[in-house]
């Protein structure tokens, strides 16, 4: 375990000054990832028990976590509307849909930014063995020369190791994002149907 440390070590320090700015992105990255996508999976707020949901607009205290907090504040109170159902809801959005979106606006962002540090690693690098080759075929400048390639070789691969994952996890995550949102154009559309139900003239 020692040598396995050891030799990461050295591969990071051979990385140059741009694996410190790597390993910032990537501990932002994933701590942003893994807190999204705690936020998205605690609740109930999915359609596995829409088959109770029927009886859960009727008497909202039955409803249990999320769903059960958004039913019992749109369907709070004696004179309820339509206007005022749907401003509710859209309340409900804002403050859970956007919040998620916010993070995926992050999490996005840094996904993008691991790769450009990696290839800003790239161009340092190439720099290095051009300043290598310009000193001559000594010793000296052929031992600054392979530095230069490294450092290139090194950063462009792990910016692109550190970019993948998240790129993945953001997609988890905007699909239970995106599943969040249908349930509760769903639950709205149950609840408007249901309690707002017209019968047609005669």
């Amino acid at each position: 375990m020692t040598g396995i440390f050891k030799d990461g070590l050295d591969l990071f320090i051979s990385g140059g000054e741009i694996m410190y700015m790597l390993g910032v992105v990537a501990c932002i990255l994933y701590a942003y990832c893994f807190a999204a996508l705690a936020y998205v999976n605690r609740g109930n707020l999915n359609d596995k028990d829409v088959d109770k949901w029927a009886e859960w607009i009727e008497d909202p205290t039955k409803a249990k976590g999320r769903l059960g907090e958004a039913l019992s504040y749109v369907l709070h109170g004696p004179r309820l509307s339509i206007k005022t159902v749907g401003r509710r809801f859209e309340e409900i959005r804002i403050n859970l849909v956007s919040n998620i979106d916010r993070r995926l606006l992050v999490i996005n962002t840094l996904v993008a930014a691991a790769p450009l540090a990696g290839l800003l690693g790239t161009v340092t690098g190439m720099l290095a063995m051009f300043l290598g080759l310009s000193q001559g075929t000594g010793a000296s400048g052929m031992q600054k020369v392979a530095d230069g390639m490294q450092e290139a070789l090194i950063t462009t691969q792990t910016g692109l190791t550190v970019a993948l994952p998240g790129l993945f996890l953001g997609l988890i995550i905007k699909s239970k994002r995106d599943r969040i949102a249908g349930t509760l154009a769903r639950l709205e559309s149950l609840i408007l149907t249901s309690r707002f139900h017209r019968e047609p003239n005669p």
